[in-house]
């Protein structure tokens, strides 16, 4: 099965570029995709970098990391898919380690909770206590922006209700609904500058994110 990167990128810097001339030099993917997710003007140069190096697709305004992500498996439907961050955070080798591991199951990279930065930690501690008991499933990780997404699944994927980052959330809610096998392997726990980069809020989305693992998945067609 062929395997593609997507990258759903919001105001990046050169990390992405990085990113991407490693990913390239690999040589061990398909296709490489990056969704500017209305970053703005002053991003041309970079998203101009990133075209000499891979596909890019963009969203004339911001929507949000799940939409830019709902964008990008449209564009990749009948691959596995690795979804991967733009800043720093996973590494070159750990998204090839995703890439190698998907065979049919969702695989999660799942960081070292130790090695996080305090609120980081208490955030993800709490919020894998919350969905194991709505769900009855323990997931060590379940804010990892790291995924390798089987081609089965992507149909699926693309019904699930949520622009930003209770996406990903919907999905593992989604993905446990229908008893589809969950891999977790463990990856590098990089935070750059103790993740002050981040465009995660941690009320706005903490609250979003609450919200849908209390409330249930939801779908596309059932959005409010």
């Amino acid at each position: 099965m062929d395997t593609a990167i997507l990258i759903p990128a919001y105001k990046p810097d050169e990390s992405l570029i990085s990113l991407l001339t490693t990913l390239k030099a690999q040589n061990c993917y398909s296709r490489i995709l990056v969704v500017n997710d209305g970053s703005g003007a002053e991003y041309a140069p970079i998203f101009e970098k990133a075209a000499a190096l891979c596909e890019v697709t963009h969203h004339p305004v911001n929507r949000g990391k799940g939409a830019a992500i709902r964008t990008g498996l449209e564009i990749l439907s009948g691959m596995n898919v690795v979804t991967a961050d733009c800043d720093g955070q996973h590494t070159p080798e750990d998204i090839k380690k995703i890439a190698a591991a998907i065979d049919g199951s969702l695989v999660l990279g799942v960081r070292k909770k130790r090695e996080m930065p305090i609120k980081s930690y208490i955030g993800n501690i709490l919020t894998c206590l919350v969905f194991a008991l709505k769900t009855g499933k323990w997931i060590s990780d379940t804010q990892t922006g790291l995924r390798g997404i089987p081609a089965s699944y992507i149909p699926a994927s693309l019904t699930l209700a949520g622009d930003r980052y209770e996406y990903e959330m919907n999905m593992l809610m989604d993905a446990c609904h229908r008893k589809l096998h969950i891999h977790e392997l463990e990856i590098e726990t990089v935070y750059i500058d103790n993740n002050r980069g981040t465009h995660f809020r941690a009320l706005r989305d903490g609250l979003r994110i609450y919200k849908l693992i209390l409330g249930g998945r939801k779908y596309l067609d059932s959005k409010k």
